[in-house]
């Protein structure tokens, strides 16, 4: 099963994601913020992250960046989310960007679309 790392300040918001990815057929983890994150993706590599912009600590972006500047990490897809618009997430090197609020079927759409169910044959 294809593993998506959430990663959210917010534990309520953090749990209705990872009910939402988990009803849509992946396994989901949960990190409290980027550098607990950066921690994980070491640990579980993850298939793909979907991380808050703005957290304490580290944020999405931040996060974004150094997944992205390594080159055992750099092939993860990462989604970026905020309410405050897409242009930091342009900058991070995010490979996509979710609007909050957003509509379930919005955030499961884009999550196949960088996370098929099926993994391509080897």
């Amino acid at each position: 099963m294809r593993t998506i790392l959430i990663v959210d300040d917010e534990a309520p918001l953090r749990e209705l994601l990872a009910d939402i990815v988990e009803d849509a057929g992946y396994r989901a983890h949960q990190a409290l913020h980027g550098r607990e994150a950066l921690a994980r993706v070491e640990q579980e590599r993850p298939d793909l992250v979907l991380a808050d912009v703005m957290m304490p600590v580290l944020s999405g972006a931040e996060l974004c960046r150094i997944l992205k500047a390594q080159p055992s990490t750099a092939p993860i897809p990462v989604i970026l989310m905020s309410a405050a618009g897409s242009a930091i997430a342009a900058g991070a090197g995010a490979d996509a960007f979710l609007d909050k609020p957003f509509q379930v079927s919005e955030l499961v759409a884009l999550v196949r679309r960088w996370l098929p169910l099926e993994r391509p044959p080897a």
